[in-house]
């Protein structure tokens, strides 16, 4: 299987996968194609029931925002292509951008046939058009990025910004042991702010000290640096 949720994930949860889709969904996951992804695979097994409840349609501006990030780190990965650990560093964000969007549809999926607790997702709902405008911002200051240092410092004001707490929102008003217990959703943030961290000290060792802010937004983070 291809995609944020692996074969390997549902493995490790046969029972939660079980309780939430039913036996029928975890024997095709097990004989999934390489190519074939977790949602495909729901939706193509009629394991998604018609939406019971209903999940805010502004999840899909959440969406839109992790693959505008995407498309970012996207640019600076072709710009970068001949400084090889540079260029890997954003195209890793890239792809975990994406993850973060994958993860994003699931949870809205998932939210309209198990639950949707509104209270978690309420408190992030105003960030959401202060976000497109960052982003917008963040966008254009691509093409006058001067250094390496001002294109790393963007990676930081990008991440400082609230779309994390948007993202990990969302999960937590995702009413569904399935997304509870996977560690695709609840360590998709910290894997990735403690990834920035790490990458970003080593490539330009003097902004290791600016890069500890998300360590201290984000406390689960486990960094290597020290």
């Amino acid at each position: 299987m291809v995609g944020v949720i692996r074969r390997r994930d549902i493995i490790a949860h046969p029972i939660v996968t079980v309780r939430c889709f039913g036996w029928p969904v975890l024997l095709r996951t097990l004989l999934a194609s390489r190519k074939q992804t977790f949602l495909s695979l729901l939706c193509e097994s009629g394991a998604l029931a018609p939406p019971a409840f209903e999940v805010p349609e502004v999840i899909g501006d959440c969406v839109a925002l992790e693959r505008r990030a995407q498309r970012i780190y996207e640019q600076l990965a072709q710009r970068f292509a001949d400084r090889k650990p540079v260029g890997r560093f954003f195209a890793t964000l890239a792809e975990q951008e994406s993850t973060h969007a994958e993860l994003l549809e699931l949870c809205r999926t998932i939210a309209s046939r198990e639950g949707w607790m509104e209270e978690y997702f309420a408190p992030w709902r105003a960030a959401i058009p202060r976000l497109k405008r960052e982003m917008g911002e963040a966008e254009s200051a691509v093409e006058t990025l001067a250094s390496l240092e001002d294109t790393l410092r963007l990676v930081i004001r990008v991440e400082s910004s609230e779309i994390n707490d948007v993202f990990e929102s969302v999960v937590a008003a995702t009413d569904s042991d399935f997304v509870r217990h996977l560690d695709a959703f609840q360590a998709a943030e910290s894997d990735h702010m403690g990834f920035i961290v790490d990458r970003i000290s080593e490539l330009a060792p003097e902004l290791a000290e600016e890069c500890q802010g998300l360590l201290t937004r984000f406390p689960g983070t486990e960094s290597g640096v020290v």
